[in-house]
This record gives C-alpha cells, structure tokens and sequence, in this order.
C-alpha cells in the first residue's frame, strides 16, 4: 500500500474509534506523485542510487500532511506534520539555533533539513544533509530538553513508527542513544506509558509489542515506569 493510502487507512481508523477526536485532517488525495527524473537525481545525489526504489512507496501526494487528534478525555494524543521526502530534500535548512547544545551539535544544525514536527512543540526531525557527503541520517531535536539526537532508525522505519503511533508524542526517545531512566526525562517516559498502553486498546488490529518490548528495556528503571498495570478505558 502507497504511502498516501496508509495515512488515510490511519486516520479512518481514528474516527472510527471510541471516543477520539480528530481535530486536523490535511492530508491531500489521490495517488503519489509519480518520480520525476529530477527527483531521482536528487535522491541518489543524497542517498545513492540505491535508494531510489525503497522510496517509492514512502512517497507523499502533496508537499506536506499534517494530522492531530486526542481522546476525549485527553489522556492520550497525536500529532504530526510529515513533508514528503522530495520537498525535505530540496528544502532549507531547520530554522533553528540553540546555544545550549554542544559546538558540535550547533554546527550540525547547519545541515539538518525538517522532514517532521509537531507544530508548536519544539520538538522535530530532520534529515542530515551534509555538503558534498551522502548521508542516511536522522536527527530528533527537544527544544524543552536541548537535546539534539541521532535517531536508530531510517526514513522507511521512521516514517512506519510514525504512523503506528499515530504521530503521538516523544516515541523518537525510543530510538536514541539517552537514558530515559535519569530524571530529566520522567515526563516523557510517563507520556510513553500512556501511550503504549492506550493504543493497543484502541487499535487491537495493529501489534504494539515490539515498541512495549522496547520501552521495557529502555525504561524499566524509571521512576514512572508501571508496566502497562491498570488498563485504560477511554472516558466521555
């Protein structure tokens, strides 16, 4: 199934759950754009040819889909602005500076493009795109936290873990080299757990349990973590 085709599977299967409520839905229609031979020159001059095939269908329809929603009860929620992969790849650079984070890190901001965020929320992430060198690599920024990351993961993964998740929040942790038992991070581990024990409940046809099995390893010595104990029940 092409990209576009998921994303709205995903979103049917958020109206059609008990007691959520999507408040964005822009997310084009039709097919996706077709490889141009501009694009393919930009993708291989980036990634190498190789990678050509394997993005085809991880392609979007349009520039950019943005999707939000929350429970009733607002105990769980999820948002997402997705560019498609051609637009991230020609665009500018992040728009970002940050004097807390190491000289390194601030220079490497320099050849970081957006290709995700959460609107509003200082938190995004980008595709390395370094001058002269390819570069598969994905960076996750934390303006709360001042963090600049390496993400484990590449565009096809991301963008799957994206939309597993439904774009809810501070999933990326997961998938970079921090401790998320220390206590700078006992709010983004309790939003974990939320959200890892409301989505299967809310979608038992997806399989949540290679992310719950990560989170365990990652988080068991948490001072928040509670093993997904008491079951939610969505409440109107």
């Amino acid at each position: 199934m092409n990209l576009p085709d998921r994303i709205r599977a995903h979103v049917e299967e958020l109206r059609s759950a008990p007691d959520i409520v999507v408040t964005t839905c822009e997310i084009g229609s039709g097919p996706p754009r077709e490889l141009s031979a501009d694009d393919i020159d930009v993708i291989s001059d980036r990634w190498g040819a190789d990678a050509v095939e394997g993005t085809r269908d991880h392609l979007l329809n349009t520039d950019r889909v943005h999707l939000s929603w929350h429970s009733v009860d607002h105990y769980v929620h999820g948002e997402f602005a997705l560019k498609d992969l051609r637009s991230c790849m020609t665009g500018w650079i992040v728009e970002v500076e940050d004097e807390r984070l190491s000289p390194d890190k601030q220079e490497l901001l320099w050849e970081l493009k957006g290709l995700e965020e959460t609107p509003g929320s200082g938190k995004l992430t980008a595709l390395r795109v370094a001058n002269g060198a390819q570069s598969r690599e994905l960076w996750f920024y934390d303006m709360t936290k001042a963090r600049l990351e390496r993400l484990d993961l590449d565009f096809r993964s991301y963008v799957d873990n994206l939309l597993l998740l439904k774009g809810a929040p501070n999933w990326q942790y997961l998938f970079a080299d921090v401790d998320l038992c220390d206590n700078e991070f006992t709010t983004r581990v309790a939003q974990l757990d939320r959200t890892l024990e409301a989505l299967p409940i809310l979608f038992p046809d997806h399989d949540y349990s290679r992310l719950q099995e990560r989170y365990e390893e990652r988080c068991s010595g948490s001072p928040v973590f509670r093993r997904h104990k008491s079951p939610w029940t969505p409440q109107p």
